[in-house]
């Protein structure tokens, strides 16, 4: 049987608190975007078709809240103000992905931009219609692809904030991707938060076929991961492994480490890596 070819050798997924000082408005961590440009360009300069996602981080996360953007304005009775916050939202979202695009072009990479508003839709918070034609094209052209979390159109709520994760899952789902790599402000999944003592990294995170995780993790480390947000972060990276049936290895790795650029230009043996986490999936015999 042929295999399909890989349209996409790599999305990276740049996380906002990565790349921004998530606690001040509108911040960038300057070093941190510097690293992450660093690795693209690396990347590129391997040959391989990479597509960077990022996240908004500080960027119009305060705008959105303060105008209930997410809930759209027809389930709000201020429609107008919720209209005003979407154009803040966006401006926002803006400077931090003209950010990344200019550091990118520095570099003398041809990034471009290719933000989901106006090209993407949602039902409901589920996408409809998305960009991914275009993304294919500008990757096939010889450009780096640089798209982010965005403010959307929505069928049923009039708006929405379209997560730059829900992008992965698409890109994943229309197009043959061959590895997706996020980077943290931290090495990779811990058992516990890993401010607190005693955390442990995990290197290799198996789930079956339901998405349920398969090796053994005490019940205090699963109920910190939900209140510590690593369900959240773990969410995503689930989905993408359970949709492509196995064929896409999630990693999670901090920016900066010497274990993102091994995992980036690495080959496709699943290595265990010093530092790192991958999310695999593990099939019954």
């Amino acid at each position: 049987m042929m295999s399909i070819p890989v349209a996409v050798d790599l999305v990276i997924k740049l996380g906002g608190s990565a790349i921004t000082e998530k606690s001040l408005p509108e911040t960038f961590k300057e070093a941190a975007i510097r690293e992450s440009v660093k690795l693209v360009k690396l990347c590129v300069n391997k040959g391989l078709k990479v597509v960077v996602v990022h996240g908004a981080g500080s960027f119009g996360h305060q705008q959105a809240k303060e105008y209930k953007v997410t809930g759209g304005w027809m389930r709000d009775s201020g429609g107008s103000q919720v209209n005003y916050g979407f154009s803040l939202t966006r401006v926002s979202c803006m400077k931090l992905n003209a950010k990344v695009v200019e550091q990118l072009t520095d570099e003398g990479l041809p990034a471009v931009g290719l933000s989901p508003c106006g090209n993407w839709t949602t039902q409901d918070g589920k996408v409809v219609q998305s960009g991914v034609s275009a993304v294919s094209s500008f990757l096939g052209a010889g450009f780096v692809p640089v798209l982010h979390g965005d403010c959307v159109l929505d069928t049923v709520t009039g708006c929405t904030i379209l997560s730059g994760d829900t992008v992965i899952k698409t890109l994943c789902k229309e197009l043959a991707v061959g590895k997706v790599v996020f980077l943290t402000d931290v090495a990779g999944i811990y058992d516990k938060p890993p401010q607190v003592p005693g955390a442990k990294l995990i290197p290799n995170i198996r789930v079956d076929e339901n998405g349920k995780i398969v090796q053994q993790i005490t019940t205090d480390a699963l109920s910190c991961d939900v209140t510590g947000g690593i369900e959240l972060k773990l969410s995503s990276a689930v989905e993408i492994v359970l949709q492509s049936k196995g064929t896409v290895p999630v990693f999670i790795c901090q920016v900066g480490s010497k274990a993102a650029e091994n995992i980036c230009i690495g080959g496709e043996q699943l290595a265990v890596f010093e530092e790192g986490t991958v999310v695999t999936l593990c099939r019954e015999n």
